[in-house]
């Protein structure tokens, strides 16, 4: 999906391409989507930066008004000891801002890829404890949202608009989830799945369910061998970090050796995590680790993918 698709989804005249050469520092499917939209909100739920001039001339210049939220992300992280599988910028190849969410999480390109036109999105909650690893360009991510977004939602809205508008379901939603998270009696699949919700981007959920799906596919088992509470996570959270664990997509869970007794879903800090398969039965499984050269193994036999992940959410890592 490039933003000519956008721009056709949301009814608007494309302008004609500018003679000026796009691309050479951000993504030129992002330039040209700005310049085909005004400002506003897409989906109710996805803001563009707007960069005074484009073509963009240079990374600092882009960044700048984004240099503090990128600061306020250093300092969560680094108050926390977490860190992340991509450096962010100014780094080199550090990750970039290029807009935000509706309940204030960041949107931003992997810059991995040396082509512009390569850059991928990742996608933060507002307390950078969620980081979701996306294969989307810019315009489509929000083309998924504009064609996933539950019905009556306006596939755009000025920012009076929404501010009178769609505002108000947002606000109603976040009011909702605080809810269910200050319930004392909150189950850990209940809380993970209502923090990666929160997100609020349409779009990330049919995702999710797709590498689900793809995952039984390749196994040819429609369902899955994998505990309910990792599945129920999964069918939300398309892979990337939480808590500072590297979570993989459900499609990159994989044993470890040729004997089916440790299956890896996640990585921290070279520590290679994943299941302890003692039992035949999924929901038996715990979670355990392996140093990193494989020189010892143990056990968090008390401990779920959904248990273990919250307690490192609520800031327990007392157990390794």
């Amino acid at each position: 999906m490039n933003h000519l698709d956008v721009v056709r989804l949301l009814g608007f005249d494309a302008p004609a391409r500018p003679e000026d050469e796009y691309g050479r520092v951000v993504p030129a499917d992002f330039e040209l989507l700005v310049q085909a939209t005004p400002a506003g909100v897409f989906a109710g739920s996805v803001l563009l930066e707007r960069p005074g001039a484009l073509p963009v001339r240079s990374l600092e210049e882009f960044t700048r008004p984004t240099s503090m939220r990128i600061g306020d992300m250093e300092l969560s992280l680094r108050s926390r000891d977490q860190r992340l599988w991509l450096p962010l910028h100014p780094e080199p190849g550090g990750m970039v801002p290029w807009g935000r969410s509706a309940t204030d999480g960041v949107l931003l390109w992997d810059t991995t890829a040396d082509d512009t036109a390569d850059w991928t999105t990742v996608v933060t909650d507002d307390d950078f404890q969620l980081w979701l690893d996306l294969p989307f360009s810019t315009p489509e991510f929000v083309g998924r949202a504009l064609l996933e977004r539950p019905e009556g939602l306006p596939a755009f809205e000025t920012i009076e608009e929404y501010e009178a508008g769609s505002f108000w379901k947002v606000a109603d939603d976040m009011r909702a989830t605080a809810t269910v998270l200050s319930n004392p009696d909150i189950g850990a699949v209940e809380e993970l799945v209502a923090r990666i919700r929160n997100i609020g981007v349409p779009g990330i959920r049919q995702y999710a369910r797709e590498l689900v799906d793809r995952a039984a596919e390749n196994t040819k088992k429609p369902d899955l061998v994998f505990p309910e509470d990792y599945l129920t996570v999964m069918r939300e959270f398309p892979g990337g970090v939480i808590a500072g664990m590297r979570v993989f997509p459900v499609t990159e869970a994989a044993w470890l050796t040729e004997d089916p007794v440790f299956l890896q879903w996640g990585e921290l800090e070279g520590k290679a995590f994943g299941w302890l398969a003692l039992t035949s039965d999924p929901q038996e499984w715990r979670v355990a680790y392996i140093e990193p050269g494989g020189t010892s193994l143990t056990h968090l036999e008390d401990q779920t993918f959904a248990s273990f992940l919250r307690r490192r959410l609520r800031g327990d890592n007392s157990l390794f």
